[in-house]
């Protein structure tokens, strides 16, 4: 048996080339584990439901329970993002959505998207639809939508045709914005001053060229 001394180095301690060949390190390794969408997806969720959506959940392992966002991103044409669920005029509470956010352009369109939603429900308080992922991508335009507005006989095919288009724009408008903040939160984490300081807080250990070292 021989023992063998590897020499280590700490992030601070790596030359500026080496820093870099650890940042691509760390970058792979969140491309892999997606953990950092987890916040996003929750909080659109939260909105969500504010503005009367009812995700629908996984029943696939190993996540049972997990809401059915899907997403790709962020290089090619076909990535974005989706959802399947429900919404009912009846669940809408748009004055909740974004409560105590401070000024920011997602915060101004998540308002509008959902003063939208409560403009439609209040014309049409018993309306619904169901949307569904439909396709081989994940974005938008990849849903399927199954509208309920109206048992009034006094409303016109016209105006419930414009309720069912403006629903289903909205609703994409909705999935265009959790793809925007994924991707927010995605550029925020892989940028040098996050991925400099999530190394430095785990502590890894590095060799002299910036390639991992496990130490037991």
């Amino acid at each position: 048996m021989k023992t063998k001394t590897i020499k280590t180095y700490t992030f601070d301690e790596l030359s500026d080339d080496a820093k870099e060949k650890a940042r691509e390190w760390f970058r792979r390794s969140n491309d892999e584990d997606n953990f950092w969408s987890e916040s996003v997806i929750e909080e659109a969720v939260r909105e969500g439901e504010l503005m009367g959506i009812k995700f629908k959940t996984s029943a696939r392992k190993p996540l049972p329970g997990k809401p059915c966002i899907y997403w790709s991103g962020f290089w090619s044409q076909g990535d974005g993002a989706c959802f399947e669920g429900t919404w009912r005029a009846s669940d809408v509470k748009a004055d909740k959505v974004a409560d105590g956010w401070g000024p920011d352009p997602a915060t101004t369109e998540i308002k509008r998207i959902a003063a939208v939603f409560a403009e439609i429900a209040k014309k049409f308080p018993c309306s619904s639809f169901k949307v569904e992922h439909s396709g081989h991508y994940q974005h938008e335009n990849c849903t399927e939508f199954d509208f309920s507005i109206t048992e009034d006989e006094t409303v016109t095919d016209a105006e419930v045709v414009e309720a069912e288009d403006a629903l289903e724009e909205v609703a994409k408008d909705f999935m265009r914005w959790i793809y925007r903040q994924l991707e927010k939160e995605y550029e925020y984490r892989n940028s040098d001053e996050c991925v400099d300081e999530d190394i430095c807080t785990n502590e890894y250990a590095f060799n002299e060229k910036g390639g991992r070292t496990v130490i037991l």
